[in-house]
């Protein structure tokens, strides 16, 4: 699973073409919004979608806190 930019879909694809060369059967799962929804097929891997979105400022630390 890797998606939404080439940081993360790229370093996937290179473990994806290991992982096949090896053998191994590889299925993606990505976001179909994303680049990685035309990107991954034309690598010849089969691609299943879900709906998420980011974390980011969401997390267990975001907002204001106290120390305990």
């Amino acid at each position: 699973m890797a998606g939404g930019t080439g940081g993360h879909v790229f370093p996937g694809l290179a473990v994806a073409h290991h992982l096949m060369a090896q053998g191994w059967q590889v299925r993606w799962l990505g976001t179909a919004d994303r680049m990685e929804a035309d990107l991954v097929p034309k690598h010849g891997i089969d691609i299943d979608f879900i709906r998420i979105s980011g974390l980011r400022g969401k997390g267990v630390g975001a907002g204001d806190h106290e120390a305990i």
